[in-house]
């Protein structure tokens, strides 16, 4: 094997194996070339090892052309996206006598290019999740209004000790007697009103309402009669439960 073909010393010079990505193939080849460089002010320079380098480095992009893997590779490796960008080795592109401001500045690049780790390169894009933020004001809009309405419909049904309170206007406290909706034995004319409506004629001892009555006696009822023809609210049990003894005025 000849020193531009010598692959096992090319991934020991990259610190990889043949099993990498090309993107990190790509990468660790463009950190390694700054290191190498002569313009670079950390570590000595070796042009030797540099053009070496760089002949291994074109021969493993040759045999991937051709054999679709890196060299040593047991499966296909796909190419990276900027293959395209990276046809020829780095350090072919610099300038022999590149400036220390040149230098620096593709090292920044270097650096800002090479992957942070393995999953920020192999890992899918997490999925969009959730709400668009419009949708997610509009259904905190919605959560709020039935709260409200909750709360007001709650303050309302309460009842107050306040007689003059607001929720005693729409829903009366437990003290307040019921109002009463079929007749019974006792009642005055203006309950009679209340429940059967208008006579359809009126006299002092009885009220007819077509072939049904109301027997009436000192103003208080004391009796009536249900025709089928036009059945009253009445209450059958009151007059049962009622006393013969009739009131004198």
């Amino acid at each position: 094997m000849s020193d531009d073909t010598d692959f096992v010393a090319l991934y020991n010079e990259l610190g990889l194996d043949a099993e990498c990505s090309m993107l990190h193939f790509k990468h660790a080849y463009r950190r390694r070339v700054m290191q190498l460089h002569p313009d670079h002010q950390r570590h000595p320079a070796d042009v030797a090892r540099l053009q070496r380098l760089n002949r291994m480095y074109a021969a493993a992009l040759e045999f991937h052309r051709v054999h679709g893997r890196l060299p040593g590779a047991s499966r296909p490796t796909p190419a990276a996206a900027d293959e395209a960008f990276d046809t020829a080795p780095l350090a072919q592109t610099l300038p022999p006598a590149a400036t220390p401001a040149f230098a620096a500045s593709a090292r920044a690049w270097a650096r800002e290019s090479e992957p942070a780790n393995d999953l920020e390169i192999d890992s899918e894009p997490a999925p969009v999740t959730g709400f668009p933020r419009r949708r997610r004001y509009l259904l905190m809009l919605a959560l709020l209004a039935l709260v409200l309405y909750w709360w007001g419909a709650q303050k309302t049904a309460t009842p107050s000790l306040d007689p003059a309170g607001p929720g005693d206007a729409v829903s009366p406290g437990l003290g307040t007697p019921e109002v009463a909706s079929r007749l019974t034995v006792g009642m005055d004319g203006k309950q009679v009103r209340r429940i059967l409506g208008e006579p359809d004629g009126e006299h002092a001892a009885r009220w007819d309402y077509g072939p049904s009555w109301v027997e009436f006696r000192c103003g208080q009822v004391v009796g009536w009669y249900s025709s089928p023809l036009r059945p009253l609210r009445v209450d059958e049990e009151s007059a049962r439960a009622a006393t013969t003894e009739v009131p004198h005025c």
